[in-house]
C-alpha cells in the first residue's frame, strides 16, 4: 500500500476565515484607535495570536500525509518520517462536547503518534485518516504498545479492534 492524503480544503476554509477575521478585528483597532498600553496589550495580543493560527492553518493546509508498508511520512514545511516499527506510543482522543459525542456528529479525533524521539499529530478531518489509524493500530499491536482506555475505546467506536488484527464489526 503507499497512498498519500491530505487535509480537504473544506476542513481548512472555516480556520482561514477565523483567522482573517482576527486579524481584521486586531489590526483595524490597532490602525484606527489612539494606541494606549491596554489597547496594544489586549489588540496587539489577539492580533499575534490570529497571526499565529493562521500561520497553523496553513500549515495544516500543505500538509500531505503518505503511507506505505514501512511507515508515515508527514510533509508540510519539513518533512518527518516514523517508521511502523519504531512506534512505541499511539493515543487517540476525541474532542467534542457530550451532546456532539451522544448525538454522533461533531467533535474531532486526533491521532498521536511517537517514536524514536519523533512526534506527529494528526487530526480526523485528514482525508484517509482511518486508513492511517488503522495501520498505526496494527503497528502498536505488532509492537507491544500498550494503549489507554480512552485510545482503546476510541479505536472500537471506529471500527478498529485494538488487540486483534480483525476489526470490530461495525
Amino acid at each position: 500500500m503507499n497512498a498519500t492524503y491530505r487535509y480537504p480544503p473544506s476542513a481548512v476554509m472555516g480556520d482561514y476565515l477565523r483567522s482573517a477575521v482576527g486579524l481584521a478585528v486586531g489590526l483595524g483597532v490597532l490602525l484606527t484607535v489612539p494606541i494606549s498600553t491596554v489597547i496594544l496589550i489586549v489588540f496587539g495580543g489577539l492580533t499575534v495570536i490570529f497571526l499565529l493560527f493562521g500561520l497553523r492553518t496553513l500549515q495544516r493546509h500543505l500538509t500531505q500525509i503518505t503511507l506505505d508498508q514501512d511507515g508515515i511520512l508527514r510533509r508540510d514545511l519539513v518533512s518527518q518520517t516514523l517508521r511502523w516499527q519504531d512506534l512505541e506510543y499511539l493515543r487517540l482522543r476525541y474532542f467534542g462536547t457530550h451532546r456532539q459525542q451522544r448525538g454522533g456528529s461533531g467533535g474531532f479525533m486526533q491521532l498521536s503518534l511517537r517514536g524514536q524521539g519523533r512526534r506527529m499529530k494528526i487530526e480526523s478531518d485528514l482525508e484517509g485518516f482511518e486508513d492511517v489509524t488503522r495501520l498505526a493500530a496494527a503497528a502498536a499491536r505488532t509492537n507491544g504498545v500498550s494503549l489507554d482506555p480512552a485510545s482503546a475505546g476510541n479505536l472500537l467506536a471506529m471500527g478498529i479492534d485494538p488487540d486483534f488484527e480483525e476489526t470490530a464489526p461495525g
